[in-house]
């Protein structure tokens, strides 16, 4: 018998169905009997997504995007910053340890506006002993860090030098940031050229 919603059928265990089992329920149970050991099952249309429900997932996965994203740009910002702030950290312990342990004077050369920085012997004049390029996602770079006042391609340039003592010339900072607006902090103190990371 069909309706306009669906279509009663005959209940059937799926699991145990066979012909010969469905052909003795035919026999064995007049119809009104059948009937009642129906099921109802919805019209085929029935079971189909309408279109005010797939709307309704697409602004659901859309307020999940806008609230997500700028939640993951931030932790990736900060940890660019991080990685990049103890990579500086650890090259200016590295000038000073090499100052102390050679008992010779090394320098620790910052471009802050060409983004990169340079490990140098003031001793031997020759290629600097590591060069690292920051990452572009790095947008700006500040320092107080001696500022011999170099100008042109130079300008920008800041240095510190360790003595063999491990004192340095001078302390000060050194300022990273994003275009997100995320920043870190690097300082480096007067007297012991201690390094410290802030975040």
């Amino acid at each position: 018998m069909t309706g306009g919603m669906g279509v009663i059928v005959p209940f059937i265990d799926l699991k145990h169905f066979d012909t010969k089992s469905f052909h003795r329920f035919l026999i064995t149970n007049s119809p009104s009997e059948r009937h009642h050991q129906s099921v109802y099952l919805p019209a085929g249309n029935d079971r189909a997504f309408t279109l005010m429900e797939v709307m309704l997932v697409i602004m659901l996965l859309g307020i999940l995007t806008v609230l997500t994203v700028p939640s993951l740009l931030h932790s990736n910002d900060r940890w660019l910053l991080r990685s990049t702030a103890h990579g500086i950290a650890n090259d200016i312990r590295r000038v000073q340890r090499m100052s102390v342990q050679e008992c010779e004077e090394y320098k620790f050369e910052l471009h802050t506006k060409k983004f990169y920085y340079k490990i140098m012997s003031e001793v031997v004049k020759s290629d600097p002993i590591k060069t690292v390029n920051l990452d572009s996602r790095i947008t700006e770079i500040t320092s107080t860090l001696y500022n011999p006042k170099y100008g042109g391609d130079m300008e920008g340039y800041r240095i510190l030098q360790f003595s063999c003592l491990g004192s340095p010339n001078q302390g000060g900072e050194i300022l990273l940031k994003t275009k997100n607006g995320n920043s870190i902090r690097i300082t480096i103190a007067v007297a012991t050229g201690r390094v410290h990371v802030y975040e």
